[in-house]
Formats: structure tokens, sequence, C-alpha cells
């Protein structure tokens, strides 16, 4: 059998702590809840948008941005994220929760400019 010490460099554990094995199932959910529950919120969003669905649905699309960013938190408090990963998390979800706006924001100016 293989001596551990050999694989693992104890430099490596020192910077980033070890996950738990209990933790691995949640984690992994949670990062592909964080794909689901995204491609809904841009999905219902842009539905919405260009009139597939009508407007009281715009309320379901944050409602699916919020379990995201939520769904993202469990992921970073499993993954133990540093002080700076965290703040970058954030700024991702803040992102991506304002992305849609300005692609259609962009959109309707260049219509307004080409078309009238």
């Amino acid at each position: 059998m293989i001596d551990p010490s050999i694989i693992i460099d104890p430099a490596a554990s020192a910077l980033r702590p070890s996950i738990a094995l209990d933790d691995f199932l949640p984690m992994f959910v949670s990062s592909a809840l964080v794909l689901v529950f995204g491609g809904f919120y841009v999905g219902i969003y842009t539905a919405v948008k260009v009139k597939l669905l009508k407007p009281w649905a715009m309320p379901l699309a944050y409602v699916f941005w919020l379990l995201t960013a939520y769904c993202l938190y469990i992921m970073g408090s499993l993954m133990q994220v540093n002080d700076f990963t965290a703040k970058a998390l954030v700024i991702a979800m803040i992102g991506y929760l304002m992305l849609p706006h300005a692609v259609y924001y962009m959109q309707h100016q260049v219509h307004e400019e080409n078309e009238h």
C-alpha cells in the first residue's frame, strides 16, 4: 500500500482546509442547483422580456435568483471559503442579477437607434 504522506503535501493542506466527506454530497447538490436555478432565472427573465410569458412571471425569476444565491452561499459555507472568495461570490451574484438587465437595456437601445 502507498504511504499517504508521500501523496499528500502537508504544506498544501495548511493553505486550504480539507472538506469533510459528509459535506461532499450537499456541496455537489448545492453546486448543481446553482446551475439549475440560475438557468431558470435567466430563462424566465428572457421569456418575460420577449413576451413569451406574462409580466406576472417576473417575480418568479427573482425567486429563482434568490434560490441560486442561497445555494451558492451553502456551497461556499461547506467549502469553507476564505474572505476574499466569499466577497468574490457575493459580487458574482450581484453581477448575475444585473447582467440580464444590462443585456436587454443595450438590446433596446440598439433597436431604438436602428429602427427609429
